[in-house]
């Protein structure tokens, strides 16, 4: 009897070993909401808080996995998706309203040496055209607008910003635009950059404005961060940003939706993150836009069940996967944000969107709405992240002054 009981134990343990060695992660698909259980270090790779994330989605993907494989098609993209429906989420009380993402857009952000600041393209072949053409803007095509940056941020005051509890500008990003005189007007306060014919030139203006404000709260400082978007011919666009300088990562709100720009590191953090991803959160769980100080932010997330963030849709994420290390034609790459954006086009300037089908073939002006003011608030953690990094990295600490001149070494 005890040998058989052994052999028994034996043929569970090899099964259960065999499952788990077989067992695959689902691939980061290209259309959809990725789940984050593909970026948060789903094979124990990366940070502490990703290895904890992986554990979890572990034997939660065993689970799925072991259940019935013919589930409704229409699902919630999230890495339980193959066995759980939307009804059975929301049964659960996990809602989100993640859009239906059907392509990525891959944003490179740029320094020029001896130019302040950094660039951000709207494309791969945009960033490629601008290297080929020696970074001169007077070969652009007026049809495309390859070749032709999207943004250019400069940071303000930011050392300044760390003692001011008043509303600091710590960064201004102006947007390239290509006018035709015969059809359109330039926007206001902006400067002639290059002229491409006779009738079509290059304009520059401050498309957005960040002030930086800090207030404290029992032994925290509550820091946000109000995006300014100048639109021409209407009001202007605030959008918040907000965190704790003693805690990672910064929410966000888009059209009602609560973001989350997790992997951002915490003020007494000596080191910057170099991977950043922007999650959906589902509407019941707590978030800085919702909950003013960090106890109702706390006491909320333990009134209510929620799910692992590794189970939730990604919208952006940020990584120096491409990073360069020596320049090339005086520009180096210094990060990569990747946007996952919908059918519909929305330029902010109206209530109403249009799909990329009735769009012309302008590719500077076919960047969603959505994209430029997530593009903007990935530009201001990139100075942040990106100005620890060069504190402790012999490269960082002799090309900043090239790259940014004098303002590069504030911090």
């Amino acid at each position: 009897m005890p040998k058989i009981r052994m052999d028994r134990v034996r043929s569970l343990i090899g099964n259960r070993r065999g499952r788990g060695h077989n067992r695959q992660h689902p691939p980061y698909p290209h259309s959809g909401s990725p789940s984050t259980v593909n970026l948060l270090g789903a094979n124990g790779y990366g940070d502490d808080q990703s290895t904890i994330f992986a554990r979890e989605n572990e034997s939660l993907e065993t689970s799925a996995n072991e259940g019935n494989d013919s589930a409704d098609a229409a699902t919630l993209n999230t890495a339980v998706s193959e066995g759980s429906t939307i009804g059975d989420l929301q049964r659960q009380g996990y809602v989100n309203r993640a859009p239906r993402f059907t392509s990525e857009r891959a944003m490179p952000f740029v320094s020029v040496l001896l130019q302040r600041g950094f660039f951000a393209f709207p494309s791969e072949e945009s960033l490629q055209l601008f290297l080929h053409n020696k970074r001169k803007l007077d070969n652009i095509d007026p049809k495309t607008g390859l070749g032709l940056p999207l943004f250019h941020a400069i940071s303000l005051n930011l050392v300044k910003s760390l003692f001011s509890d008043q509303n600091t500008p710590v960064m201004r990003i102006y947007k390239y635009v290509m006018i035709d005189s015969q059809c359109d007007k330039p926007p206001l306060n902006s400067e002639v950059v290059s002229r491409i014919n006779e009738n079509v030139s290059i304009y520059k203006y401050e498309f957005c404005t960040i002030l930086k404000k800090m207030e404290s709260h029992n032994f925290s400082s509550r820091v946000e961060h109000d995006f300014i978007f100048h639109r021409k011919d209407e009001p202007d666009v605030h959008i918040p940003m907000i965190n704790y300088n003693q805690r990672k990562n910064a929410d966000t709100a888009i059209h009602g939706l609560n973001l989350r720009w997790y992997g951002t590191t915490s003020l007494a953090s000596p080191f910057g993150s170099n991977s950043i991803n922007l999650l959906v959160l589902d509407d019941t769980m707590a978030s800085y836009m919702n909950q003013q100080t960090i106890e109702e932010f706390d006491s909320y997330s333990r009134s209510r069940p929620t799910r692992p963030l590794g189970y939730l849709p990604v919208w952006a994420r940020y990584t120096d996967d491409k990073v360069s290390v020596i320049p090339k034609k005086r520009t180096l790459r210094v990060a990569t944000l990747y946007l996952q954006e919908t059918d519909s086009f929305d330029d902010g300037s109206s209530l109403t969107s249009t799909n990329y089908t009735e769009m012309g073939s302008n590719i500077i002006e076919n960047v969603p709405w959505d994209s430029q003011i997530l593009t903007c608030m990935c530009m201001l953690l990139h100075e942040y992240e990106s100005r620890k990094e060069k504190r402790h990295t012999a490269w960082g600490s002799s090309t900043t002054y090239m790259l940014n001149g004098p303002a590069g070494l504030l911090m």
